[in-house]
């Protein structure tokens, strides 16, 4: 809420007097400390008679494709516009936001608050099949965003180490029969989108590394997740509960 949320949507000021009250009420906060580095999981379980894990999906995917190193990731850009809100003397003036979701909604508009002269928008789905919400296309187009459908991610196009653009591949279609994620490319079909700077934004993966083997062969589910009850949210090991983004993957807040 505090970082992967631009301002514009959710005022900081309304965060941190949120924190404030829970801090107000005794709950106390422990900043800087990675859990698995600076204190392992198995340690807070023996402190603590119940522990709730809510660590979100905070990872990026790596896609595999030719100068991928030279792109951005699209929440840490947000992480840095909101905390520095210096991030635009470190971008072009021709951004490439790639995804279709509400985080690349967020990546585009910011980008355009920011200054760009030019925003571009690409994904695999098409218009009605994009997964951000209606308004924030509509909001993201509104802004000057361009919107290309229906392409997919083939290479960057880079000369001197920096980026000059993105080649892409038609999508002919984004989801099978059962309508799950399975997209299928027309690979003699590919064009380039100029841009100087791409952010990426095709989706986030939970970490559970800091689980350790004993508790993550315990907590983890088959598809990499924190396993746990929806109505209850707790896990296989009874004092040890979770929710959010790291149980359920990528979604929204309200949710």
């Amino acid at each position: 809420l505090m970082y992967g949320i631009p301002h514009y949507r959710l005022p900081k000021h309304i965060m941190e007097a949120f924190s404030a009250a829970l801090a107000n009420m005794g709950v106390q906060f422990r900043m800087n400390t990675a859990v698995g580095k600076d204190v392992a999981i198995d340690e807070i379980a023996k402190a603590y008679d119940n522990v709730f894990i809510g660590t979100g999906a905070w990872k990026q995917p790596i896609l595999g494709i030719h100068g991928e190193e030279l792109t951005h990731f699209g929440l840490n850009f947000l992480v840095e516009v909101n905390t520095y809100l210096k991030k635009v003397a470190q971008f072009g003036e021709n951004v490439l936001v790639c995804g279709g979701g509400n985080v690349a909604m967020d990546v585009a508009l910011t980008a355009v608050r920011l200054g760009a002269k030019k925003v571009t928008l690409c994904c695999l789905e098409q218009e009605h099949e994009m997964p951000a919400a209606r308004e924030e296309i509509e909001r993201a187009k509104e802004e000057g965003v361009v919107i290309i459908n229906g392409r997919g991610l083939n290479a960057i196009i880079e000369e001197n180490g920096k980026v000059k653009g993105l080649e892409t591949k038609k999508c002919v279609s984004v989801f099978n029969e059962q309508h799950r994620f399975s997209p299928v490319y027309d690979e003699t079909d590919t064009s380039i989108i100029e841009a100087d700077t791409i952010i990426l934004a095709t989706g986030q993966r939970v970490d559970l590394d800091f689980l350790g083997d004993k508790f993550g062969a315990q907590l983890k589910s088959a598809r990499g997740l924190l396993e746990a009850d929806a109505e209850t949210f707790q896990t296989a090991m009874p004092h040890v509960y979770g929710a959010g983004d790291a149980v359920t993957g990528p979604n929204i807040a309200i949710r």
